[in-house]
């Protein structure tokens, strides 16, 4: 049976990387949605609105939330869990048909990102690549992503242009991870 449920203000929802197990439709209130862009780094901010449902792909897909979701006013929300949502779209065509206007729109956008990305003349090699989002990690704090990508990147690439560099980064990874404020912030 779904759930109302209802989130203050400021409340997050859940979680980028948090188990996926419902979806969940906004009765009343606003919800944004965001999470990196992983290309440019910068903040990505998608509005749901009353009748809009969220957390879909995630649930539906079983795998971990892609996107924080924080309520910017008091709202109410119903939570389904898979199953209720799936009995809910197949009752009602209307539910199919908003899914697919919204994959729709998510297929264009990443279309026209893939086309810009692939326009571009400049080529990257891989391990410039690689070594770009252990930085980007790094700086952005992840250090467990930042050590895992510059592993990586020094087993594919021992002798590569950046190893030096790589190793003081992933020591830099490591000590912030041992460090007693990594520890309190876990």
């Amino acid at each position: 049976m779904p759930k109302p449920m209802q989130y203050r203000s400021g409340s997050l929802i859940y979680f980028q990387g948090d188990p996926a197990e419902l979806v969940f439709i906004l009765q009343k209130g606003a919800v944004r949605l965001g999470y990196k862009n992983i290309e440019t780094g910068e903040d990505v901010h998608d509005m749901v609105q009353p009748g809009e449902f969220f957390g879909v792909k995630s649930a539906l897909g079983r795998f971990p939330r892609e996107e924080n979701a924080m309520a910017l006013r008091d709202s109410t929300l119903m939570s389904f869990s898979v199953s209720e949502f799936e009995a809910l779209a197949m009752a009602n065509t209307r539910i199919i048909m908003k899914m697919l206007k919204v994959f729709s729109n998510q297929l264009r956008r990443v279309h026209k990102q893939v086309s810009v990305m692939m326009s571009t003349k400049e080529y990257t090699k891989p391990e410039d690549s690689l070594f770009g989002l252990g930085e980007f990690h790094l700086k952005n704090k992840n250090y467990q992503k930042a050590r895992h990508v510059f592993s990586r990147y020094l087993s594919y690439y021992p002798t590569g242009s950046k190893a030096a560099e790589a190793t003081n980064y992933l020591n830099d990874a490591e000590n912030s991870l041992a460090s007693p404020a990594a520890e309190e912030a876990e």
